[in-house]
């Protein structure tokens, strides 16, 4: 793996182009394509004759069922691509969360009901928030994990097989009797936009997860990642994590049952773009993250992505190192307006100072693959702030948030702030896993569920 350690905001990047963009299956318009449900049908209902020669022998004896734990192993050829890689141990990142197959056809307008119409493009690929966080990790050179679990059928097959060629280590992926998830994806490519259909698959529950599990899957771990799914089995190894000082990643794409309580045990919080406001009712995205920073004093750091438009990440400093009073939401309109209008311009102004702010190299790293991405224009507050809402705190929210009416005093929140546009990945070789969708690009956008 190759990284530029000095170049450390490559995480806050949000990427149009998904690193993810992994295997499918292409069917071009004159080649009279399956349709959904014929594809469905076929890798549903066929008859399986796969073995399953990875299974390892072992049983959840907690769910009292036929449930088995894959052994993970490393393909040849992903040994090989990292044969010239550092010797150094790399950090052993585990992902708790959705990993499915998605079925997705791109249409020329959005069907009208009991139309019939057909694909433009056909494709089929690993999808779920997880699966894809961790093929991303792997491909950046880190020692991943899947905890999750599939049925015992050819869909799960594939999704396990297609992990493992990316260096994706699937020893937790419990495989139980019953179906994997898989979606459908209509993709409107007159209109934009991205129509999504899950059907769940077998049910992940704690009594999927004894003791000695996670302390298997905990073992060396660095991080601990989860998707904001499953939350009954991630508050169980979120907990078991904190025990052991592991520190926990939490990914908040929209309110969930059971999220608030596992967002108690982030160290460090992703979101999307409308999750902040809707998740505290605020008006404002800088009003909702100084909310969120209140509400879980564990929490270093929160990133938020913003589409096209790049990210945001507000870290939390010492209210000792903060000395002046700054409103977040004017700071970010200000930053990402002033990064934005310098996306286009040479790195020769890379480290000047511009009205409290200061513009830092781009951040890059290089694939496993030899695929470089590149932040975009990134800005970093100079120092931390006193940060304030853009109006007086509703006395209402304290009630809310436990504050106030119990006799205690709201926490102050002191932060640095820094933004990125978009990053920048580059179009891969015609042959590459990862290319999926580029010539589409309203296509390969949809991968990112």
């Amino acid at each position: 793996m190759h990284l530029n350690q000095s170049c450390h905001h490559a995480q806050i990047t949000a990427t149009p182009v998904p690193l993810h963009a992994r295997a499918s299956l292409n069917f071009s318009a004159d080649q009279n394509p399956p349709s959904l449900t014929e594809a469905a049908y076929r890798d549903l209902h066929r008859s399986s004759t796969l073995k399953q020669k990875h299974l390892h022998s072992g049983h959840s004896h907690a769910s009292g069922r036929s449930a088995t734990y894959r052994r993970g192993h490393q393909t040849p050829h992903l040994q090989a691509s990292t044969s010239n890689a550092s010797t150094e141990a790399q950090p052993k990142i585990v992902g708790l969360g959705l990993a499915c197959w998605d079925f997705l056809a791109q249409v020329a307008t959005f069907p009208k009901p009991d139309d019939k119409m057909r694909t433009e493009r056909m494709e089929t690929r690993g999808g779920g928030n997880c699966a894809n966080a961790l093929t991303a990790a792997s491909r950046l050179g880190a020692d991943t994990y899947l905890v999750t679990k599939l049925g015992k059928d050819s869909i799960g097959d594939q999704i396990v097989s297609e992990l493992e060629n990316d260096g994706v280590n699937t020893q937790f992926v419990l495989r139980d009797d019953g179906l994997s998830a898989f979606g459908y994806m209509i993709v409107d490519k007159q209109g934009g936009t991205r129509t999504s259909i899950l059907t769940p698959g077998v049910e992940h529950t704690p009594q999927d997860l004894p003791a000695h599990i996670i302390d298997a899957i905990l073992e060396n771990a660095s991080l601990v990642y989860f998707d904001g799914r499953l939350t009954d089995c991630a508050i169980l190894l979120a907990k078991a994590a904190r025990q052991k000082g592991v520190p926990v990643l939490v990914e908040a794409e929209r309110p969930r049952q059971g999220l608030g309580e596992l967002l108690q045990q982030a160290d460090y919080l992703c979101t999307s773009t409308h999750f902040p406001q809707s998740f505290t009712s605020q008006s404002t995205l800088g009003d909702a993250m100084i909310c969120l920073m209140q509400q879980l004093p564990r929490v270093q750091w929160i990133i938020t992505t913003l589409g096209k438009k790049g990210s945001v990440l507000v870290e939390k400093a010492s209210p000792q190192d903060a000395q002046e009073d700054a409103v977040l939401q004017d700071m970010l309109n200000k930053m990402l307006t002033e990064a934005s209008s310098s996306s286009s311009k040479t790195s020769s102004t890379n480290g000047a100072s511009r009205h409290g702010c200061v513009s830092i190299d781009s951040a890059a790293c290089t694939s496993k693959t030899q695929v470089h991405i590149r932040a975009g224009s990134t800005l970093s507050s100079e120092k931390a702030y006193k940060l304030q809402r853009t109006a007086p705190e509703p006395q209402q929210d304290e009630a809310v948030i436990g504050w106030g009416s119990a006799g205690h005093a709201k926490p102050n929140v002191a932060g640095r702030i820094t933004v990125a546009t978009a990053a920048h990945v580059p179009q891969y070789r015609k042959q590459s896993r990862t290319q999926l969708g580029l010539e589409t690009p309203s296509l390969a956008a949809s991968c990112t569920a």
